[in-house]
């Protein structure tokens, strides 16, 4: 019998659980096929997708630090990460600035980030036990040393992809699991210009290389003896194009400031307050195929 709850895709018998670019040659064709569901290896499709909602005041920081269209993206990411459970001890993949990890987990022991500025950040933040500034894939982690591995819309811009997905089935224990998001093969459908100019234009400006099906992913990561247990889309089409037309916005400048920055740096905390109310009202999830996606896969 296979199994899905509601719009989050597991194979049979598996648990339920709740709870910067190195860029290459630019991918995300816009005539790139969406997730068919008669197509999936092992995936049934269910009507209705279980709600995603991210928390006013967690909405509102994000607003305030990230303005609305990466703030929308990344409340998506994080009320879906939350829903996870993370066995420690926990790899932060790509881990940035730490911002976002921060506000889904408490504690990390191991951070990776080839950004040394970035990590400089992330260290302020004091959940990191240990940064390291190198690239994925020349980490000298222990063989079978990581309990979960946490990647947030990293694994899309790396052009060696084959070579971190093996060093990450490498330090993952048996049992272990990666968890990761990324944006989709629908993402290049669903920007506010459906024209295939546009979509490679703007993958290219986003440094986008891996825009795969979930059929693609299962099989990458089946390669290297990760096996998909859960996808979970977020974002679905409207909320996608929205995202892309805010971000267009902000790309108006007037001399060596942007328009947009101008306007929302003006705007009161008051109204940052009822903009983050109305924002945890939203519904973030996606029915069977999102702009970006939630993966799971454990180390057999």
């Amino acid at each position: 019998m296979k199994v899905r709850d509601e719009g989050t895709w597991r194979p049979p018998g598996s648990p339920l659980h709740f709870g910067k670019p190195a860029y290459g040659k630019c991918s995300g064709d816009p005539g790139g096929r969406q997730d068919n569901p008669a197509q999936l290896p092992t995936a049934d499709i269910c009507a209705a997708a279980r709600g995603l909602h991210l928390d006013a005041a967690t909405f509102r920081v994000l607003l305030e630090l990230q303005g609305p269209s990466l703030g929308l993206w990344r409340a998506a990411e994080i009320a879906t990460l939350r829903e996870q459970v993370y066995e420690p001890p926990v790899l932060d993949l790509g881990c940035g600035d730490g911002l976002v990890t921060s506000m889904v987990l408490p504690r990390v022991e191991v951070g990776l980030d080839p950004d040394e500025k970035a990590l400089a950040q992330a260290a302020r933040r004091g959940i990191y036990e240990r940064l390291e500034a190198v690239p994925a894939e020349e980490t000298r982690l222990a063989d079978e040393s990581i309990g979960t591995v946490v990647s947030n819309s990293v694994l899309e811009h790396l052009p060696r992809i084959g070579a971190v997905l093996e060093t990450v089935a490498r330090v993952l224990r048996p049992g272990g699991r990666l968890i990761f998001t990324v944006p989709t093969d629908a993402f290049s459908r669903w920007l506010v210009l459906p024209l295939g100019h546009y979509a490679t234009w703007r993958n290219c400006q986003l440094g986008h290389i891996n825009l795969w099906s979930t059929e693609g992913w299962i099989a990458r990561l089946r390669q290297v003896g990760l096996e998909v247990e859960e996808v979970r889309p977020y974002l679905r089409h409207e909320l996608v194009s929205t995202w892309d037309a805010l971000e267009l916005l902000q790309q108006i400048w007037i001399g060596r400031r942007r328009l947009m920055g101008i306007a929302w740096r003006r705007i009161p905390p008051s109204m940052f307050d009822r903009l983050a109310r109305w924002a945890s009202q939203l519904d973030l999830s996606a029915l069977q195929v999102g702009g970006g996606r939630l993966v799971v896969a454990r180390k057999l």
